[in-house]
């Protein structure tokens, strides 16, 4: 350091990093003013000793300032949030511990971005708040109300030890950091949506090939001409996704397994980011789906069903074939539900692919699952906070594998007391074990503000992969096995949308648009005949060319081919 600005800026934040990050630079024992001028008298020996004395009362006082406790506010720019408080449960309290802070947090009742454009009206920011990226957060940015993170990176290297370089720059606002993202990634793992069976309803059917699109197609048929009910006599239903009232969950299956990439209702061709619906791949894709809507291979209610009424549908063994998120098994419990009344029934990820290919295609040209290295959303530190290092400190330590072995099993001493030789917590009983009660004892899952994808991962799929074949976890053993080898990773769709402002001519052109595809689209699956289905589409794209799409595609596809310059592009098949 050079000056005394930055060598006391460094005195008073070195001991509380060394504990927080083991990490700052310098050795601990800088000295302040420890040369004179030849010029100057030389103190005595008992004047170095006063001074001596003052200069560590002084680091005394200055160490108490830093280590002493400090409560900051934390907003979660969502209504639906799920908030309890801070330091009741192990893992938070360990984290209370460890850093000497409590968090104090909130949330708006309604309306998000109404809550929050008061609150920088009456300038009464909280001191962190995780929100989307986006419009919003850039212009929060802009305004002045958030902290650039570089000067807190100088003294503490979480971010840079867990994040890809590309994933700061794409994260960067005009050159800088704001945010800490939450679900980074340095590599593709993990998944979610998968083509899954239920195993009784397959069995009743002969257990046919699954291995292609078409054999989908043939066992929903087969369900729906031999196994009309199941066993216990409710009447089955051939086929179904999650809640889907614009009906994207079944474009984005089926144009899948038609080699194509959905990215909201856009796609790529020829280099160009474009509206989907261009895409004659699409197009027949979507045909498809009407044809199996016009077979009666599709829940008739499955435009106007909720989650819950689906889930009804699912655990009670009534639905063959589903493209679905397989993780939710965590948390609405599906499978377990299913298997709890009905013990030799499940649901399975499809063989020997769990996204089959359409038309001949080979398996290895089906893309799966997409991800980012820049995560979901941002933690942001506002210019309100009074000592914003020790915020930056908590959040960025949840980004390393030491925190993420605390995130999912708990501090030491209760769930697990030794690593392995792989550093790997000694569980005492598998997760699949563990109460309810033990899971909100602990605070297991609820702490990942933020959390990284990888670190997470990796840790789970290696501690699950060491159980007995029977204690291991369902979502996890699929994930690590089935689902990440047909993941990719990639930047290039990122920061995209935000390009065009939602209140100019052209954002209030977009959502036209969009708006008009939401409402039509459903209507085109559902058309009695195929000839109607196209007109439908072919009407899709024309509303969209009369209202100025290409206009927002060309703002589109500028700002893909710069990501695709800075980030390269996964879309080689």
């Amino acid at each position: 350091m050079k000056t005394k600005k930055l060598m006391s800026i460094l005195l008073c934040l070195l001991f509380v990093l060394a504990i927080v990050a083991g990490c700052a630079k310098g050795d601990g024992k800088e000295q302040t003013a420890d040369t004179q001028d030849n010029a100057v008298e030389t103190p005595s020996e008992a004047d170095k000793d006063t001074d001596s004395q003052e200069e560590e009362t002084q680091d005394e006082e200055i160490e108490s300032e830093d280590l002493e406790p400090y409560t900051f506010t934390h907003y979660f720019n969502y209504d639906w949030w799920d908030i309890k408080p801070w330091g009741e449960d192990e893992v938070s309290k360990y984290l209370s511990e460890k850093f000497n802070i409590h968090v104090e947090f909130s949330k708006p009742d309604a309306d998000p971005e109404a809550r929050l454009n008061v609150m920088i009206s009456a300038g009464d920011l909280p001191d962190s708040i995780m929100m989307d990226r986006g419009t919003t957060n850039e212009n929060l940015a802009r305004l002045g109300h958030l902290l650039p993170l570089e000067p807190f990176m100088e003294k503490n290297p979480n971010l840079q030890e867990n994040l890809l370089e590309q994933t700061i720059k794409g994260l960067q606002i005009d050159g800088k950091l704001y945010g800490i993202p939450n679900w980074p990634r340095k590599a593709p793992t993990g998944g979610n949506d998968a083509w899954i069976y239920n195993l009784r309803l397959y069995q009743d059917a002969g257990s046919p090939s699954l291995e292609t699109f078409e054999d989908l197609y043939e066992f929903a048929k087969k369900i729906k001409n031999e196994v009309p009910t199941n066993r216990e006599g409710l009447t089955t239903i051939p086929m179904t996704t999650d809640a889907t009232s614009d009906g994207h969950r079944y474009a984005r299956a089926f144009y899948r397994s038609y080699g194509g990439v959905l990215v909201s209702w856009y796609t790529v061709l020829d280099g160009d980011y474009v509206l989907a619906f261009r895409d004659p791949v699409f197009k027949e894709a979507s045909l498809e789906i009407n044809k199996w809507w016009r077979e009666g291979l599709i829940a008739e209610t499955q435009f106007t069903d909720t989650s819950e009424q689906i889930l009804e549908k699912i655990v009670a063994g009534r639905t063959a074939l589903l493209f679905y998120d397989f993780s939710l098994d965590e948390t609405n419990h599906f499978r377990r539900l299913l298997k709890e009344s009905f013990p030799e029934d499940s649901y399975e990820l499809t063989e020997p692919h769990v996204f089959p290919p359409a038309k001949g295609l080979p398996p290895e040209k089906i893309y799966g699952d997409y991800t980012s290295t820049l995560g979901w959303n941002v933690t942001c530190i506002t210019t309100n906070a009074e000592k914003p290092e020790r915020i930056f400190d908590l959040w960025s330590y949840l980004l390393t594998p030491e925190a993420a072995i605390l995130q999912m099993y708990g501090p030491q001493g209760d769930y697990w007391d030794e690593l392995d030789e792989d550093g790997l917590p000694i569980l005492k009983k598998p997760e699949s074990e563990l109460t309810t009660e033990e899971i909100n004892r602990l605070g297991l899952w609820f702490w990942m503000i933020p959390g990284h994808s990888d670190n997470v991962d990796t840790v789970k799929f290696a501690v699950n992969a060491k159980l007995p074949p029977d204690k291991q976890n369902w979502v996890i053993t699929n994930q690590s096995e089935r689902v990440t080898p047909t993941k990719w990773l990639t930047d290039e769709f990122e920061n995209i949308g935000v390009v065009i402002d939602p209140q100019s001519d052209l954002g209030i052109q977009r959502k036209l648009i969009e708006d008009h595809i939401v409402a039509e689209y459903p209507k085109m699956i559902m058309a009695g005949s195929a000839e109607e289905a196209e007109r439908i589409y072919d009407d899709i794209l024309k509303f969209a060319e009369e209202n100025g799409i290409a206009d927002i595609e060309a703002e589109y596809t500028k700002k893909y081919q710069e990501n695709v310059k800075l980030f390269g592009t996964g879309l080689t098949k």
